[in-house]
């Protein structure tokens, strides 16, 4: 069967809207700067440019990855969008904004969605005083693996492993550590490394624009780092595009 082709367009740092058959996801809301976040970032569109809105997904409870205050003028009907998040504090902030819909998807879990998409809460990691989700958007035969804060490589193993191979791995690839010696995200090589064992050929990176505080929370590696890591998997394609720009996946191929 043939794959349901997809579209990507990165909004800013960790926030993509993915459109795929009638439906239109969106990750990671942050519209509104916040200087000591240090996104270097504005988002590519306003609120009020959104298309009508399937599904939010949120990975965890950090505001350069969960802002529903510029969520709050969303310009179409809230009670039309379901939104998955890791955290019950995430979902308190969306219902204060005015979205109803919401529910904490533990991993493992799925909710199957009007025209037969999928939803499904994916393993991650838990960080400090976070949970952290990992998603997989599925539409027939195609899925998209999803995680702004993946950090840990053995729960995409055994992702493939229970589930089969997907057809995109968006992941992180700034590295970033609190404290030079607490991992937060994967680093590029991670994320390469991560995208062949989710028996896929395409990273699409994410969470590669944020300042470095070197004592704070030093960046270890970038966008470039992938591309560079990729070569030691020939099948490996890593896709980096600025903000606003759309990319579109079709029979199996990205352009």
């Amino acid at each position: 069967m043939a794959k349901v082709p997809f579209t990507i367009t990165r909004i800013n740092n960790a926030s993509i809207l993915i459109g795929i058959g009638e439906h239109f996801i969106f990750t990671d809301p942050y519209f509104i700067d916040v200087p000591f976040i240090g996104v270097l970032e504005p988002a590519a569109i306003a609120v009020k440019d959104l298309p009508p809105l399937t599904a939010i997904l949120g990975c965890h409870d950090v505001v350069d990855h969960w802002q529903m205050d510029g969520l709050v003028d969303y310009p179409h009907n809230k009670d039309d969008v379901r939104l998955f998040v890791a955290m019950e504090s995430q979902a308190e902030s969306a219902r204060e904004a005015g979205f109803k819909q919401v529910e904490v998807l533990s991993w493992g879990h799925k909710r199957v969605l009007a025209g037969g998409l999928i939803i499904e809460s994916v393993q991650a990691q838990k960080m400090l005083k976070w949970t952290v989700n990992n998603y997989v958007v599925r539409l027939q035969d195609t899925a998209i693996f999803f995680g702004s804060e993946a950090r840990d490589l053995p729960p995409l193993v055994e992702y493939k492993k229970q589930h089969g191979a997907v057809d995109i791995a968006i992941l992180p690839v700034n590295g970033v550590h609190l404290m030079t010696f607490y991992q937060l995200v994967m680093t590029a090589d991670e994320a390469v490394e991560g995208t062949k064992l989710l028996g896929d050929k395409t990273l699409f990176a994410i969470h590669d624009a944020h300042k470095s505080w070197p004592l704070l929370l030093p960046v270890k590696s970038s966008g470039r780092d992938a591309e560079k890591a990729s070569k030691r998997y020939q099948d490996i394609n890593v896709v980096r595009i600025p903000t606003g720009q759309l990319w579109q996946f079709s029979d199996g191929l990205g352009e």
